[in-house]
């Protein structure tokens, strides 16, 4: 099912935006979980930022970045100097390549806001994960963003955003969700946390 619509784009700001994050800042409850040698899969990796940084606390465990965009994994090929360990192929969440068991972690980055069926992802993700193991996902909530001063024109962008994820049959507030549709696609063992990016000029 790799018909669902990327709501972002691929406009360089919006890379731009994604060559930002590493594991520190995009992953940080994620990091106490790894281990040298586990085996991981990165979904949605983009252009691999987060996916080389990950790989570097797994080592020399085997990474895989995947994503749906075949221009999302060219740049990720050739945006980083990658250990021999870690790979990048095209994939569709909804149909993983792999057998049952295979990773010790599956990590999802601010991937599920964007899909039609995120439980069917979540259990998709579940499957190709050891007994044991772990998937982690997290995601924003749009709903949720605020600044200041007030701006008209954010408030707009806001608005807009929502018709066009609605519109694209995704959930732009996915982070207050990811509790229910873990529990939705079979996982028992949860914790649920938050956190957030503040952005901010003199």
């Amino acid at each position: 099912m790799t018909a669902d619509t990327y709501s972002h784009g691929h406009h360089e700001s919006v890379l731009r935006s994604h060559r930002w994050r590493t594991a520190e800042n995009s992953a940080a409850y994620l990091l106490p979980h790894l281990r040298p040698g586990q085996s991981l899969l990165d979904v949605g990796c983009g252009p691999g930022n987060i996916t080389v940084d990950l790989a570097a606390r797994v080592a020399p465990g085997a990474v895989l970045g995947i994503d749906a965009a075949p221009d999302a994994i060219t740049a990720a090929e050739a945006a980083n100097a990658r250990p021999d360990h870690v790979t990048f192929a095209v994939g569709d969440v909804y149909a993983l390549d792999a057998d049952d068991g295979t990773y010790d972690v599956v990590h999802a980055h601010q991937v599920l806001q964007h899909l039609s069926d995120p439980v069917a992802a979540l259990r998709e993700m579940r499957r190709v994960t050891t007994p044991g193991g772990i998937v982690a996902a997290r995601d924003s909530d749009y709903a949720a963003f605020t600044w200041a001063p007030d701006t008209p024109s954010l408030t707009r962008w806001n608005e807009l955003y929502h018709l066009i994820t609605t519109h694209n049959r995704a959930e732009a507030n996915a982070g207050r969700y990811l509790l229910g549709w873990a529990q939705r696609a079979g996982f028992t063992d949860i914790t649920a946390s938050s956190s957030t990016w503040t952005f901010a000029d003199p």
